[in-house]
């Protein structure tokens, strides 16, 4: 740590207090186990007959299975995603194709407006009834063929379009509810040189980054998501040998081999870092008024991260077909690079199949595979706490790494910590008369409720937030490795890395930078 640098502190992070070291859930197979045996005894089963549920429940309780290739992994943590996976194999959800109708979608690869409706007959029609049903049915059909170039992991998205500064702001658009989700992405540049800057610097940087947050703070419709998204790819050949080629172009030919062959010793190790920020805006409005609200909501946006030093760029429609493509296939980086980014339509954006395995995501070729962070430091780090995990990716494969950020009400943040603070009140009292230990955790939990009651009556906000981590590599064995190095690179960071198993396609959805993960769904 540099003299004088600002530390943060994560916190605990977690609502659960226990009494004993073992929950009701838990010792839940235990009892059964006990009573299974009873039932046995009493119904003339063989004494030794009995005992064996018994065994098995108190082996499930203790929570560990000695033996395969799941040595050493809870029982708990265990039997959920294998029998997830096996509904996903028995709906046959696990594998999913593009439908034969997605080539003949309403929204073309040029314009995302209906097709012109087909004439009517030549007679009067003066109430107009046809002509709703016929734009009614024909709207139907849009909606249907639109939802159908992506997987349902990603929704019934549509493609819609904004003006923003005088540039085209790309959307993709989910009706929920009464609600409508209106989500952009913005391409951000500028950021590398906090490393470079000095703590103070720094920390006026991240300071100024709580003005975002308060935009998406504020009751009502509005900025209510936002998803910081950072992915290391292998930096493709063609950027250096353009490189190379227009600014050694007067050099000796001994220059040129001499700088073809440091080239070609650098390999996959050179390494390009793009970030992009998913913004979710919702609003209760509907068609020209909603796409208003959400100029103006870009607009601040924008505003705010160019006050911070960043240069932000919102992207077009096609620009996020791109994006979109490059998570499927990595490799259309590299094409990417020499047609443009506006060369991907939005017809081809999503992947052409996926098959969901228990470890891996198979799209389009590539294999992923996807870890959440169970857990943030609990000590205090500096600001570049993160840069082991950022700065390096295991050659072959692209890592990227996903931060989900969601205001959470006044109201229901004032209602946790008063739970909070109750539920360990309650504890300690019950650890105190039954002479049970209190560890420095426990204490901590406390400590943490006070503290967040404190900025709550302060005025500060709080924020959900959930973090995702991806590799993507082109086989198995590249693919493993990748994993590995990310584990190592994650324990660097003081982070609790755990793959996600039998939920590599939600997972992978969520780390597109179109803010899919749903905190309310409870699955990470």
């Amino acid at each position: 740590m540099a003299e004088g640098e600002v530390l943060y502190n994560f916190g605990v992070l977690t609502k659960r207090y226990e009494l004993v070291s073992r929950t009701a859930g838990q010792l839940a197979p235990a009892i059964t186990g006990v009573a299974a045996g009873f039932v046995m005894i009493l119904v003339g089963v063989p004494v030794p007959l009995p005992f064996a549920p018994v065994l098995l429940g108190f082996w499930v309780a203790l929570g560990k299975v000695p033996f395969g290739a799941h040595r050493g992994t809870r029982v708990r943590a265990m039997v959920g995603p294998l029998l997830r996976y096996g509904l996903l194999r028995l709906k046959g959800q696990a594998r999913w194709q593009m439908p034969q109708t997605w080539l003949a979608c309403a929204v073309n690869s040029a314009d995302t407006s209906p097709r012109p409706a087909p004439a009517f007959g030549d007679g009067p029609d003066p109430s107009g009834a046809a002509r709703r049903r016929e734009r009614h049915r024909r709207a139907s059909r849009m909606r249907e063929d639109t939802s159908e170039q992506l997987p349902p992991e990603l929704g019934r998205l549509r493609w819609l379009a904004t003006k923003v500064d005088g540039a085209e702001a790309g959307l993709l658009a989910e009706r929920v509810g009464r609600r409508s989700l209106l989500t952009a992405v913005v391409s951000v540049s500028g950021g590398d040189r906090f490393v470079f800057s000095g703590p103070d610097e720094q920390a006026a940087q991240i300071l100024q980054w709580g003005e975002v947050l308060k935009a998406m703070a504020a009751d009502g419709p509005g900025l209510r998501r936002l998803q910081w998204v950072e992915r290391a790819t292998p930096q493709p050949s063609t950027v250096q040998e353009d490189w190379s080629r227009a600014a050694m172009r007067d050099v000796s030919p001994e220059e040129w081999a001499d700088y073809q062959s440091l080239q070609s010793a650098i390999g996959t190790a050179a390494i390009h870092h793009d970030v992009y920020l998913g913004a979710q805006i919702e609003t209760e409005a509907t068609g020209p008024d909603a796409l208003s609200e959400a100029t103006v909501e870009l607009a601040q946006l924008t505003e705010h991260l160019t006050s911070i030093g960043l240069r932000p760029r919102l992207l077009t429609r096609r620009g996020v077909a791109s994006v979109l493509r490059q998570w499927a296939d990595p490799t259309a980086a590299e094409r990417l690079a020499l047609w443009g980014e506006g060369s991907i339509p939005v017809s081809q954006a999503g992947p052409a199949s996926r098959l969901v395995g228990y470890d891996t995501l198979r799209t389009d070729g590539y294999i992923h595979r996807v870890g959440q962070i169970a857990a943030w430091p609990r000590i205090d780090v500096g600001t570049e706490w993160m840069y082991p995990l950022l700065a390096t990716a295991s050659p072959g494969s692209v890592r990227t790494v996903s931060m989900h950020i969601e205001a959470v009400s006044t109201e229901q943040a004032f209602q946790e910590v008063r739970d909070a603070r109750t539920t360990g009140g309650t504890a300690q009292r019950k650890r105190d008369e039954k002479g049970i230990i209190t560890t420095e955790e426990e204490e901590r939990r406390v400590d943490e409720a006070r503290s967040r009651e404190r900025e709550l009556t302060r005025g500060f906000r709080q924020h959900k937030i959930a973090g995702l981590v991806m590799v993507s590599s082109p086989d198995t064995a590249t693919a493993e490795r990748a994993w590995r190095h990310a584990q190592r690179k994650a324990v660097e960071c003081h982070l609790d890395l755990r793959e996600m198993h039998a939920r590599g396609h939600l997972a992978w959805a969520a780390t597109l930078p179109l803010c899919r993960l749903q905190f309310s769904k409870g699955w990470v």
